[in-house]
């Protein structure tokens, strides 16, 4: 099955924004006058068409009965979770492309290449990109927002959350608009649902006339807002006070999804008993000694990867089976699976949001 990278495709489509800014080159018409002119460039399209590639043949998909509610098999799970990464791929791969023409409308705008052809840039965009006028305004001005969300959380928004959060940013600045779109996406993934722009609009509604100026205690209120709002309980907070990153969910790879999980979140891990390859890996970790050279800081981020590979391998799934088991155990249950989640969260976080080496 063919692999996708997203992050670079996300790269690929927004591009190097200093690489725009050299005035008009010859470089910059020509790739501006390719987006703007739509699928010319057959090999864009191919691009696209071959991610088809990656979807089981629908000869080996078996039909049922229109009746049966029958477990899935083990075949089926897997073109479930095949098909349904296919399908998130192309769908952020066509939500990136809309801000892509947003960036080639910008300059089309400042170079007015219209003035030879058309009597206005109304005009012009509606001839180029086949919506109105008021839309390619809409698009030029909440683009910068859009890419800066996309860049910084992995997620490209769509056009109607974007024109939320902007009204985010008109009250309490990018960063806080920024954060909106991340933790409610993260948030309604708890719920397995995908953001909104009306969950967006109730959530930005409900914060408070103005945030905190430090970034950490302004994304803690807007935690406790967005959990308030999407009633999710905080008894076992999903987001730690000392880390208060999302998760960064990025835009679906082949191998991101996996039962319905948000895109790009693969949460097999959590589900899956340890393959033989892995435990042999885990074993290798935790055989790493600690060389006297070895810096203090990398010492203990080494032996939480020992403590870590330890629990990995006793919290099975049949564990989780087996404490779901008890009826008389139900709540006290679900409360710890809460908080494996809320801690396993927080640690994946600090790893995602730490400076790379």
């Amino acid at each position: 099955m063919p692999s996708y990278d997203a992050t670079d495709a996300l790269d690929d489509l927004f591009g190097d924004e200093e690489g725009y800014s050299s005035g008009g080159g010859a470089a910059v018409v020509t790739r501006t006058e390719a987006i703007l002119d739509g699928p010319a460039p057959a090999s864009s399209i191919d691009a696209v068409l071959r991610l088809a590639d990656g979807l089981p043949s629908l000869d080996d998909v078996q039909a049922v009965d229109d009746h049966d509610t029958s477990e899935l098999t083990e075949t089926e799970l897997e073109q479930k979770e095949q098909t349904e990464a296919v399908i998130s791929t192309a769908l952020a791969a066509g939500d990136a492309a809309v801000w892509v023409i947003a960036q080639g409308l910008e300059r089309a705008a400042k170079g007015r290449w219209w003035r030879r052809t058309h009597t206005s840039l109304g005009n012009y965009v509606e001839a180029k990109i086949g919506r109105s006028a008021v839309y390619g305004r809409q698009l030029r001005k909440n683009a910068p927002l859009a890419l800066e969300t996309a860049h910084k959380t992995g997620t490209v928004p769509k056009p109607s959350q974007v024109k939320v959060t902007s009204k985010t940013e008109e009250q309490y600045g990018r960063e806080a608009a920024v954060t909106l779109y991340e933790v409610v996406r993260d948030v309604s993934s708890e719920l397995g649902a995908h953001p909104t722009a009306d969950s967006l609009m109730a959530v930005h509604k409900s914060l408070p006339r103005q945030l905190p100026e430090e970034p950490e205690q302004q994304r803690e209120v807007i935690v406790q807002a967005t959990r308030r709002t999407l009633g999710v309980g905080t008894e076992a907070p999903a987001f730690e006070s000392d880390s208060n990153k999302s998760a960064s969910i990025e835009a679906p790879s082949f191998e991101s999804e996996s039962n319905g999980d948000a895109p790009g979140e693969n949460l097999r891990g959590d589900e899956e008993e340890p393959t033989e390859a892995s435990e042999t890996a885990s074993d290798a970790e935790d055989d790493i000694e600690d060389a006297e050279i070895v810096p203090e800081h990398l010492v203990t981020l080494k032996d939480a990867l020992k403590t870590l590979n330890a629990v990995n391998r006793a919290v099975t799934k049949d564990v989780f089976a087996q404490a779901a088991a008890s009826p008389d155990d139900a709540a006290e249950y679900e409360k710890v699976r809460q908080a494996i989640i809320a801690k396993t969260t927080a640690i994946r976080n600090k790893a995602l949001h730490a400076p790379r080496s």
